[in-house]
């Protein structure tokens, strides 16, 4: 149980950015944010899989959240705890 890859985003614009994996993460979560700006902007929790990967996103306050765990971790939410948001506003400012 690992979280390979997690970043911070308002709409495509990448604030804080997490990788423990090499390859094209990076590439394929920006296609995700995209998807994601194309969608309503609200408050929303999202979880989905692809290939062997679980992603978690919680969308909040035009913040996008997105963790990348492997599919041992699970369909629990990573992002639940909203000390998360808090944690990062804090720190940015």
């Amino acid at each position: 149980m690992a979280i390979l890859y997690g970043v911070v985003a308002r709409g495509t614009t990448v604030l804080a950015e997490f990788s423990a994996v090499t390859g094209n993460t990076g590439a394929v979560v920006r296609r995700i944010l995209e998807k994601l700006s194309e969608t309503e902007s609200g408050e929303s929790r999202l979880c989905f899989s692809q290939d062997r990967y679980i992603f978690h996103i919680l969308r909040s306050d035009g913040l996008i959240f997105l963790c990348m765990a492997n599919d041992t971790f699970g369909s629990k939410l990573l992002l639940r705890n909203e000390n998360l948001i808090e944690v990062f506003i804090l720190n940015s400012v």
